[in-house]
């Protein structure tokens, strides 16, 4: 097991870094020997989980059809598809449904509107929770996760020198829970806007997200008001339809 987790890291760590890694890159990224990393990646690399080219390792073809069986085997985005596309239809923006992987968000399904996105945001792209419709996922979690994941972005910032206000983003996740939806402006990326609902379970714990965006420039109050009442409605759907009606 202790060689699973080991190999799982490595695949995390190439798929989060984004570009090929040498093995001394990947075990200081992993905090292994390079010994155990070169290992690990001959396995990998045998079941074409990563490729090798020019002495660096980057993920390999194996790791698609994974994905693509995700999509389409799991419930949630199954069922939140015909959703999300009613919801392009009438918003004529873009219609996303995200998922929670620890302190970071997950793209798993997406149906483009009339007015499709200036910048792509590819299904399965690591995304942060701190801003955009992340803040609706990270306003679920316990207070614990809630802890550690401020402590984590809080140094990270640090590290950066950038300013961090831990109570305004508090603050933001409050609003949040009271009103049932998040708006946000360029959050994330500049002249975008997404509007976003938590798509809950039976128990009522928020499992997913749902989320419409588009370009900054054709939101005013009115369009901000129809979509949050949209977006919410869409994702109450996908909670019926996920949860067999209850």
């Amino acid at each position: 097991m202790r060689s699973l987790e080991r190999a799982l890291h490595l695949l995390a760590v190439l798929e989060e870094e984004g570009w090929p890694m040498g093995v001394t890159e990947l075990g200081r990224a992993s905090q292994l020997s390079k010994a155990t990393v070169l290992r690990i990646l001959l396995v990998l690399e045998k079941y074409m989980f990563v490729e090798k080219k020019q002495g660096r390792y980057r993920l390999g073809p194996a790791a698609l059809p994974l994905a693509h069986a995700y999509v389409l085997g799991n419930d949630l985005t199954r069922v939140a598809l015909p959703v999300l596309q009613e919801l392009a239809r009438s918003s004529n923006e873009t219609a996303s449904l995200f998922v929670r992987m620890g302190f970071k968000r997950v793209a798993v399904q997406r149906v483009e509107g009339v007015n499709p996105l200036r910048f792509a945001l590819p299904i399965g792209q690591r995304l942060p929770l701190h801003v955009g419709a992340g803040k609706v996922l990270a306003a679920s979690m316990s207070s614990g996760e809630l802890q550690r994941w401020l402590d984590e972005l809080e140094a990270a910032y640090r590290e950066k020198n950038e300013s961090f206000s831990r109570q305004a983003l508090l603050d933001d996740l409050d609003v949040i829970r009271r009103q049932g939806y998040a708006v946000s402006l360029g959050d994330r990326l500049e002249g975008a806007f997404a509007i976003t609902a938590p798509v809950n379970d039976a128990n009522g714990a928020t499992m997913a997200a749902v989320t419409v965006s588009g370009s900054a420039d054709r939101l005013t109050p009115k369009k901000i008001e129809t979509l949050s009442r949209e977006v919410r409605g869409a994702a109450k759907s996908v909670s019926e339809r996920y949860n067999g009606g209850s």
